[in-house]
């Protein structure tokens, strides 16, 4: 037996080298071990647009493209979660030295500090750092975890030879490989556009942190990182990657936003309403708001449901037109990948009314735009409702 041991202990050194390996590169790069986060960290995380130098061919990556995705990030160990405001890209900004247009071109013109500058107006929110990330990320790092299972709601088909996209998404959850979770966060030909497109965003970001999770998705995390390393620029420091790698390590609680506003020209943000979010999410984050069910009254309500679930949805609506809140009903193209409670931003809203109807509360931007809550009815309402009985 005592022969045995040296050898198991050689064989999981060999494993655990095995699994950390990939990580090799970017540790010499950085230079850092994982340590504590000591104090809110807020980032700019923004998704450059490759650039062409003539006619379908690529020009050479260097992060000052269009950022069609924009991406407020903050990491707060105190609350012990992230949260992440998508900013979409047809919202109208003063850019400085070049006058008003849509916030993806202060990259463009001015690269991250000029964008760093231009969220900073627009938010009121001090920004640490930037991570600018290039599409090649998303396939390299979707390939290098074995794909990820998404639900897709509805059919999407695009074709773009120039950036070499092609879509074709049937509806359903399916798992993704790196080129199509590429078309599916990029996909914004339908009614909603840039708006729909953030809300596909954010459930996959969802779903991402769900893969990453599971033993097989621990077991890949190592190579993703390796792979999509070379595809980012920042200017975070060691210790700041430090303790972002030592905060993930916590699997701090995820909450995504969309910015509140209205179509219009381009995306009109609500600042009244923006600034609610920044003062929750982004300054102060010990809120610990409470709301009672009294608080529910007169709210306005989105059932989401697919053909299947329309005698749920019927009973649900019944069910919060008796809380007090005005109900609208809405079908879908495809089942909803769970039941749920969804709201942009109103925490203790979801929450009571998730106790209420038996249903987990989650903060989203996938929220219905304009509504109060969303309640979403996904395959599983019939056992969740069981339980809740």
């Amino acid at each position: 037996m005592r022969r045995v041991v040296p050898f198991l202990v050689l064989f999981l050194l060999l494993g655990l080298i095995w699994w950390a390996y990939p990580l090799l590169q970017p540790l010499l790069r950085y230079g850092t071990l994982p340590r504590n986060l000591e104090h809110p960290l807020t980032v700019l995380v923004l998704g450059v647009a490759p650039e062409y130098k003539y006619y379908h061919q690529r020009a050479p990556e260097n992060f000052r493209g269009l950022s069609d995705v924009n991406l407020l990030v903050r990491f707060d160990p105190s609350s012990k979660r992230v949260a992440v405001l998508s900013i979409p890209r047809d919202v109208y900004v003063p850019i400085p030295g070049y006058g008003w247009y849509i916030i993806n071109h202060a990259n463009k013109f001015g690269g991250p500090d000029l964008a760093k500058q231009v969220v900073s107006n627009l938010t009121g929110v001090e920004i640490d750092a930037y991570l600018a990330v290039s599409v090649e990320a998303i396939r390299n790092g979707v390939d290098a975890l074995g794909g990820v299972t998404v639900c897709v709601e509805k059919p999407m088909k695009y074709k773009d030879t120039a950036a070499k996209l092609d879509i074709d998404l049937e509806p359903g959850c399916q798992l993704l490989n790196g080129a199509q979770a590429e078309g599916y966060l990029r996909f914004r030909h339908d009614a909603l556009g840039d708006i729909g497109r953030i809300q596909r965003q954010q459930n996959f970001f969802h779903a991402l942190k769900q893969q990453i999770l599971t033993p097989s998705g621990l077991l890949r995390l190592p190579q993703a990182i390796a792979s999509v390393e070379q595809n980012i620029r920042t200017d975070l420091t060691r210790e700041q990657i430090a303790g972002l790698m030592g905060f993930a390590i916590q699997q701090p609680q995820l909450v995504s936003l969309l910015t509140p506003g209205r179509f219009g020209q381009g995306w009109e943000v609500d600042q009244a309403e923006l600034q609610k979010v920044v003062q929750r999410y982004f300054v102060n984050s010990s809120n610990t708001a409470k709301a009672t069910l009294e608080d529910l009254r007169g709210r306005e309500a989105v059932v989401l449901y697919a053909a299947p679930q329309e005698t749920a949805a019927i009973e649900m609506r019944h069910r919060l037109r008796e809380l007090g809140l005005r109900v609208l009903l809405r079908e879908v193209e495809s089942v909803p990948p769970r039941s749920e409670v969804l709201a942009n931003g109103a925490s203790e809203l979801a929450e009571v009314l998730g106790e209420a109807i038996g249903l987990p509360p989650r903060i989203s931007g996938e929220a219905a735009l304009y509504a109060d809550l969303t309640v979403r009815i996904g395959a599983d309402f019939a056992n969740i409702s069981r339980k809740s009985q």
